[in-house]
């Protein structure tokens, strides 16, 4: 179960790349490739593969929260850029958020290195969260982690039923249900650190706590990434959708344009009659488009009866012409 979240997080790492240079769509990369490294290094496997190549001294658990921290930071600020349009309140928002990271960051640090950290361990709050040192590590870390959750989850609420497409508040919502989760993900942690102390380690309390930690995580990795796909999904099913509705109308308006446009052979490209493989054109919205121009085109240069449409003939062309119209229209307003 731990390699889930980590996995997920490195494939939306991947998807996330062509933007990773993009002054507006570049922090949610950055979230993501934060991210997946802080799962992937806590994983235990990992985690004892990895802290002997730092140094040991539990130093990959520093690089591990560092990475959180900054990871969630910087998720905050891709939320804020995406939601907030109040240009005003968007900048002190993330003004305060970098202030926040800074202050989160250089205290995790400082009380790491104020801790005594011997031996590997990637349970550093049971071997050795009696240090001040380590509580201020652990503390800080998650303090920040949950704030930035409610936060997110806060702007998300304050901001969906503004939204226009369906798309974005769903997954605007899904973000905000993913943040809750984590949050009592932390929550999950710090009980199972006080369980721990009373019951010890091998306790069923700790045990069913465990469970939950690694269910929870990776539930809410899952909803969060799937709520930034989601708009980017959505364009590419209405994409494909207009695109086989296209395709329909090509093979509809094929026979009107065989009979109507080779009364006027010099008003087309094309010399020869369409057949029904006209469904499988490269680029069937320009075609569509072209047959509706040249039906138009001999319409209006010849007044002879079977040039002119009948009813059925009307309604065809009529609603091609409105379906590229529909699609010229929505891309003039996003």
């Amino acid at each position: 179960m731990e390699y889930v979240p980590a996995a997920t997080l490195w494939v939306l790492t991947i998807l996330r790349l062509p933007a990773a240079l993009d002054p507006h769509r570049g922090s949610v990369f950055r979230a993501t490739i934060l991210a997946a490294i802080a799962c992937t290094l806590y994983i235990p496997a990992v985690y004892y593969t990895v802290d002997p190549l730092l140094g040991g001294r539990n130093h990959v658990g520093l690089a591990t929260l560092l990475s959180l921290l900054l990871g969630f930071w910087q998720f905050r600020t891709a939320i804020l850029l995406a939601a907030v349009d109040d240009v005003e309140v968007r900048r002190r928002q993330l003004a305060f958020g970098r202030c926040a990271a800074v202050i989160a960051c250089s205290a995790v640090t400082a009380g790491f290195i104020a801790s005594r950290t011997p031996v590997t361990d990637p349970n550093l709050p049971l071997s050795y969260g009696d240090q001040l040192g380590m509580a201020v590590f652990l503390w800080t870390g998650s303090a920040f982690i949950m704030w930035i959750c409610l936060d997110i989850a806060r702007v998300c609420h304050d901001n969906v039923p503004s939204m226009r497409a369906r798309a974005f508040r769903s997954a605007f919502v899904l973000i905000a249900i993913g943040c809750i989760l984590f949050a009592l993900v932390l929550v999950d942690r710090l009980v199972y650190g006080v369980v721990t102390k009373i019951e010890g380690a091998a306790s069923p309390s700790a045990a069913v706590l465990t469970v939950l930690y690694w269910v929870g995580e990776t539930f809410a990795v899952l909803l969060v990434s799937i709520g930034l796909l989601l708009p980017r999904l959505a364009g590419h099913l209405k994409h494909g959708t207009f695109l086989v509705h296209v395709r329909l109308l090509l093979l509809e308006i094929r026979p009107i344009w065989n009979r109507v446009a080779f009364t006027h052979r010099e008003l087309v490209l094309e010399g020869r009659r369409a057949s029904r493989l006209i469904v499988l054109s490269r680029h069937a919205e320009t075609q569509l488009h072209r047959r509706l121009v040249e039906i138009r085109d001999c319409e209006l240069a010849s007044s002879a009866t079977n040039v002119r449409l009948d009813a059925h003939d009307r309604s065809v062309v009529e609603r091609a012409e409105l379906t590229l119209e529909s699609r010229s229209g929505a891309r003039l307003t996003r």
